[in-house]
């Protein structure tokens, strides 16, 4: 049985649009799916899903990422900063644990795990000259945690791109 939010998809093609503030729109094969508006320091964002449903991500602490999903006035999510030397990020999403690790099959791409270990997805940029990416869907997720763990990547990626620069 599915869980509210929830959706059958292989594939997410996420494409960008803006500068300052940037529009991220989760494209399925039968249509959007939601967007997610974020601003430049992605230290907040919304995400609206094609269902009407709209959860709020929040950057709480100043000096490293710490990020929280809320829906209404319910924390669903958190996204502890990696420790030291490490890559990848804690998750509490729902009541999971998951934990969201770089690399995976290819060059910058990103693996969502559970607490098990399993695959959950696969986030990896869309091209070389193309902004956004695409989500390989392995089980089945919210799109909500789809979203959440995607700011994270989405971060990650534009910090690599600041430190290239």
């Amino acid at each position: 049985m599915e869980k509210p939010h929830e959706f059958r998809a292989d594939v997410i093609e996420v494409t960008v649009s803006g500068s300052f503030k940037t529009e991220h729109v989760f494209n399925a094969a039968d249509g959007v799916l939601g967007v997610l508006n974020l601003n430049a320091m992605i230290s907040e964002g919304t995400f609206r899903g094609a269902d009407g449903s709209e959860l709020t991500i929040k950057n709480i602490n100043f000096w490293k990422p710490n990020f929280q999903m809320i829906d209404g006035d319910r924390v669903l999510g958190k996204a502890h900063s990696p420790k030291v030397f490490k890559r990848a990020f804690e998750i509490e999403f729902d009541g999971q644990s998951l934990r969201l690790e770089s690399g995976g099959s290819k060059l910058r791409s990103w693996s969502l795990l559970d607490a098990a270990g399993s695959l959950v997805c696969e986030f990896r940029p869309r091209g070389a000259f193309k902004r956004g990416a695409l989500i390989q869907i392995c089980a089945a997720a919210s799109l909500g945690l789809l979203a959440f763990a995607y700011t994270m990547v989405s971060r990650r990626w534009q910090e690599e791109n600041t430190a290239a620069a």
